[in-house]
C-alpha cells in the first residue's frame, strides 16, 4: 500500500464492492484494481450476504494472486457489549493481512492501530469528513485514507484532493442517500435499526403525503459519473469507488467494465469510450441516474415521483391467479432472475425468483423484449405494479461457477481459523465510581436555543449552561447586550452546525477568533473538522473546552477516549443506544465529561438538498409526522414528537457527568414548553416523548 499523503503520481485504482462471493468474483474478472467486501458482523451492509472468516481469509489469498487488493469494511458502530467479538474479528482477520481496514468507529480504529500497525486504516464516508480541517483530524487519528462524503460538490473534492494530507477516495457510481454521510437518525428512530450499523430500512425512499400531495419526497436518483469522468480522473485521487454490496454480479460486472475502460481511455478516444461505456452501464440494474452533488446542480437529484425500486424495469405487471401475472416484457427475461414488484412509489414486494415463463402458452426458458408473457414465482404479489429485474440469474450462476468462487469454497472449507489474540485490558470493563452529589437530575440542565433573544424565557429555570448556534445574529445580540446578559454570558456554549464547507470556513474562523479573544469558552462540535477549526484558532490560549455533541456516535468507552485524545473536553453519549449500552457505558470511569441528550428534537435527516420550506407537516403511512427546518443552512427533517430519554433521570449516578442537554431550538413556544417540560422533569416522567431506542434494541 502507498505510504499515507496525497501521492498524486500514484494511478488511481477503481475499487469494487461485493456483498457476495459471486460479485467478489465477477468485481475480480471485469478489471478491479481493489474490492471493499465484510464480514458478517460490524459491516456497513448487514442485509449483504457479506463473508466469514474463513472465505475472507480464502478470498485474500486468490485476489493477491490475481494483482487485487482487498479492502475489508469494519465500519459500523461498535456497542459496548459487542467490543469482544469486535475484537476477535478484528485480531482474527488482520491475521490473514488485508490490505486496508475501512473504519468508522474510532475505538475500534485505536484498537487496530495499537495492536496491528502494519494494516493501513481507511476513514468511512460515514465519518462525514467533507472539509480540509476533517482530513487534518483524521491523519492524526492515524488514518492513511479517507472516504469523502458522497455530497460534496466537484469543486470541493478537487479542492480537498489537492490540498489533503492524507489520500482520498470519492464514490464515482451506485445509490445516494437523502441524509449526508454518517448523519442519518431517521430509520433507527423509527424502528431501532441504524443506517450507522448497516441496518438501515431506507425509510428515505418511502411515500410520503404532504398536504394534498404525495410522494417519495426524499428518494434520490442513483449517482453515474461517467459523462464528466473524464474531468475527475485528473485529480489527484487515491481510488474511485462503486457503491453497491447489495447488488448482483451483474452488476458490479458491468460497472466496473464501464469505468475500467473510462480509466484507462487516452484522452484522444474519450467520446468513443465514453460511448462505449453508457451502453453498458445501461443494463447495469439500478434507477435513474444523475451526476448528483457531484454535478453543477443537485436540483434533478432528488426523483419524489420516481421509482424506487433499485433494477431493471420490465414491465406493468396484471395479475393472473396466485403467483403469476402477465406482462408485455420491456426488456428480455429469463429463468432464474430476480425481481421485485413496485405496485407504487415508495412501495416494493419482496424480491423473488422467477421460476416459470409461458409465451403464447408454451413454457420456454427466456423471451424477448416486447414479447408478452405468463410468468410466476414464490413470493408474487397479487397486486398489479411495475416489475424489476434486480439481479439476473444466468449471470450469478455463471459468477458462482468461476474458477475463483470455487477455489475460495475449497480453501474455506479446509481453513482452520487461528485463536485471536487474547483481548487486551482495555477491553476490560473498569468500575466506575459514583461520585457524591451527580445523582442524574442534579447534573445541571444544559439548554440549547435557536436563538439569542429566547434568553428571556429561561427566567426562573436553573439552567448550567446555554447553547446557541454560532451564527452572526445571535453574536451580535450577545455582544450588544453583553452587560444585560452578564450572567447568561457566562454560562454560553456556542455549537457549530454539522456541515462546515470551504466556503463558510473563514466567515467562521473570524466569528470564532472574536469569541475566543472575548473570553468564550465553550464550544459545542458535531464533526472531527470542528476540533482542528477550534484548536487552531484557540492556538496557545488555552481554556478552551470542546464539546462533542452526539452525532459523534459514542456508543463504547473505547471511541469516548479516541475523541478526547483529539481534543474534546467532553462527550455526549450516543442518542441512538439502547439500556443495555447504556447501562454498560454507566459502569466504566469516563475519560473526560460527559453530556446526555435528555429532551428535544434531533434531526433525523441532515441534507444538502433542498427541500419544500412550507410548514405543512409531511405523514408517513403510518402516521408519523414530520416536519422540516434549516440547520446550518442544511435542510433538516425532524419528528413532530419529541425525544424524551426520561428513563435516564432514574439511572444511577452518571460518572464525569456534566450535564443534561434539553433542545429547545425547534420549539414554536418556548416558554410554554419550557414550563411543562420542568412538569415532566420534577415527577420524572417522560410525558408523550419518544425514548429513542431505549426500550429496544439497537440493531
Amino acid at each position: 500500500m502507498p505510504a499515507p499523503g496525497n501521492n498524486k503520481e500514484r494511478r488511481p485504482g477503481l475499487l469494487a464492492p461485493a456483498g457476495n462471493k459471486a460479485s467478489w468474483a465477477a468485481a475480480v474478472e471485469a478489471g478491479a484494481d481493489a474490492v471493499y467486501l465484510g464480514l458478517n458482523d460490524f459491516s456497513a451492509r448487514a442485509y449483504a450476504d457479506n463473508f466469514s472468516l474463513a472465505e475472507l481469509a480464502a478470498v485474500i489469498r486468490e485476489s493477491r494472486a490475481a494483482g487485487v487488493e482487498i479492502y475489508l469494511a469494519l465500519n459500523a458502530l461498535i456497542k459496548e457489549g459487542e467490543l469482544p467479538l469486535a475484537w476477535k474479528l478484528l485480531a482474527t482477520s488482520a491475521s490473514f493481512e488485508p490490505d486496508a481496514l475501512i473504519l468508522q468507529d474510532l475505538g475500534l480504529s485505536a484498537l487496530a492501530a495499537e495492536h496491528f500497525p502494519s494494516i493501513p486504516r481507511q476513514a468511512s464516508t460515514l465519518t462525514a469528513v467533507h472539509s480540509l480541517p476533517g482530513l487534518v483530524k483524521l491523519k492524526e487519528a492515524g488514518f492513511s485514507r479517507a472516504v469523502l462524503a458522497r455530497e460534496l460538490a466537484f469543486d470541493e473534492v478537487a479542492a480537498l484532493s489537492a490540498h489533503s494530507p492524507i489520500e482520498v477516495e470519492i464514490f464515482i457510481h451506485g445509490a445516494l442517500c437523502f441524509s449526508f454521510s454518517g448523519l442519518c437518525f431517521m430509520s433507527s428512530f423509527l424502528g431501532g435499526r441504524s443506517a450507522l450499523r448497516g441496518a438501515c430500512t431506507q425509510p428515505c425512499r418511502r411515500h410520503y403525503q404532504r398536504g394534498s400531495q404525495k410522494g417519495a419526497f426524499f428518494s434520490t436518483t442513483d449517482l453515474c459519473t461517467a459523462p464528466y469522468f473524464n474531468e475527475l480522473r485528473q485529480l489527484p485521487i487515491a481510488a474511485f469507488k462503486i457503491e453497491g454490496r447489495m447488488k448482483g454480479p451483474d452488476y458490479v460486472s458491468r460497472v466496473v467494465r464501464a469505468y475500467r475502460l473510462l480509466l484507462d481511455a487516452p484522452d484522444r478516444d474519450w467520446p468513443y469510450a465514453l460511448a462505449e461505456a453508457e451502453n453498458i452501464l445501461a443494463e447495469a440494474p439500478g434507477r435513474r441516474s444523475t451526476g448528483g452533488p457531484l454535478a453543477a446542480s443537485i436540483e434533478g437529484a432528488l426523483a419524489p415521483l420516481a421509482p424506487t425500486t433499485s433494477g431493471l424495469r420490465l414491465g406493468w405487471l396484471e395479475p393472473e391467479g396466485p403467483e403469476r401475472g402477465r406482462v408485455k416484457l420491456e426488456r428480455p427475461a429469463e429463468l432464474g432472475d430476480r425481481l421485485r414488484l413496485q405496485p407504487k412509489a415508495g412501495e416494493e414486494s419482496a424480491a423473488f425468483n422467477l421460476k416459470t415463463l409461458e409465451l403464447d402458452g408454451q413454457a420456454v426458458e427466456k423471451a424477448p423484449a416486447g414479447s408478452e408473457v405468463v410468468l410466476g414465482g414464490p413470493n408474487l404479489p397479487d397486486q398489479r405494479g411495475f416489475l424489476f429485474k434486480t439481479a439476473s440469474g444466468n449471470e450469478e450462476k455463471a459468477a458462482l461457477a468461476s474458477p475463483l468462487v470455487k477455489a475460495v469454497k475449497a480453501a474455506a472449507g479446509k481453513l482452520r481459523l487461528p485463536a485471536p489474540k487474547a483481548a487486551p485490558a482495555e477491553l476490560k470493563a473498569r468500575p466506575g465510581g459514583r461520585p457524591a452529589g451527580t445523582e442524574m437530575n442534579r447534573l445541571g440542565y444544559w439548554v440549547w436555543l435557536e436563538r439569542a433573544e429566547d434568553m428571556r424565557e429561561l427566567a426562573g429555570f436553573e439552567t448550567r449552561k446555554i447553547i446557541l448556534p454560532l451564527t452572526t445574529p445571535n453574536v451580535r445580540h450577545v455582544r450588544h447586550n453583553r452587560r444585560r446578559l452578564k450572567e447568561e454570558s457566562a454560562k454560553l456554549v456556542w455549537s457549530l452546525p454539522p456541515l462546515i464547507f470551504h466556503r463558510r470556513q473563514n466567515l467562521l474562523r473570524t466569528e470564532l477568533e472574536a469569541l475566543i479573544g472575548g473570553q468564550s469558552r465553550d464550544f459545542l462540535v458535531s464533526n472531527l473538522g470542528q476540533i482542528n477549526l477550534i484548536q487552531r484558532v484557540a492556538g496557545e490560549r488555552g481554556g478552551v473546552g470542546i464539546w462533542g455533541d452526539h452525532r459523534l456516535g459514542v456508543l463504547n468507552h473505547l471511541s469516548e477516549e479516541a475523541l478526547i485524545r483529539l481534543g474534546l473536553t467532553g462527550v455526549t453519549l450516543s442518542l441512538e443506544a439502547e439500556a443495555e449500552t447504556y447501562q454498560a457505558l454507566w459502569r466504566n470511569p469516563a475519560p473526560g465529561r460527559r453530556l446526555v441528550y435528555l429532551y428535544g428534537r434531533p434531526a433525523l435527516f441532515t441534507s444538502r438538498f433542498p427541500l419544500d420550506r412550507r410548514q405543512t407537516a409531511i405523514v408517513s403511512p403510518k402516521g408519523e409526522r414530520f416536519r422540516q427546518a434549516l440547520e446550518g443552512g442544511e435542510s433538516i427533517v425532524l419528528a413532530e414528537r419529541p425525544v424524551f430519554m426520561a428513563p435516564l433521570l432514574k439511572m444511577p449516578p452518571l460518572p464525569g457527568g456534566a450535564g443534561l442537554i434539553i433542545d429547545l431550538r425547534y420549539e414554536a413556544h418556548v416558554g410554554p414548553r419550557l414550563r411543562a417540560l420542568r412538569k415532566n422533569l420534577a415527577a420524572g416522567r417522560g410525558g408523550a416523548g419518544s425514548g429513542f431506542n431505549y426500550r429496544r434494541t439497537l440493531v
